[in-house]
């Protein structure tokens, strides 16, 4: 996906990354919120719906994740 507009993280606007985790409301006026792994970013961030574009690309779990801890994804062309 694709961070597209975000007031609390303008530094990231552009830039691709991963949904790690979706939050799961209780009741129907909140919405929910995604964890979201940007490229070249050491930290999860959370963004809400509206924040975020699919670009059509699948990741690999390997991409993320090598034996219990978290990478960098490299190699990355946007």
């Amino acid at each position: 996906m694709r961070i597209t507009d975000s007031p609390r993280r303008p530094e990231l606007a552009g830039r691709l990354g991963a949904i790690l985790c979706i939050t799961e409301p209780k009741g129907p006026e909140v919405p929910p919120a995604y964890a979201v792994m940007a490229d070249d970013y050491d930290h999860t961030v959370q963004f809400e719906r509206h924040e975020l574009a699919p670009t059509g690309r699948d990741r690999k779990h390997e991409d993320y994740y090598y034996v219990g801890r978290v990478s960098k994804v490299a190699g990355v062309t946007t």
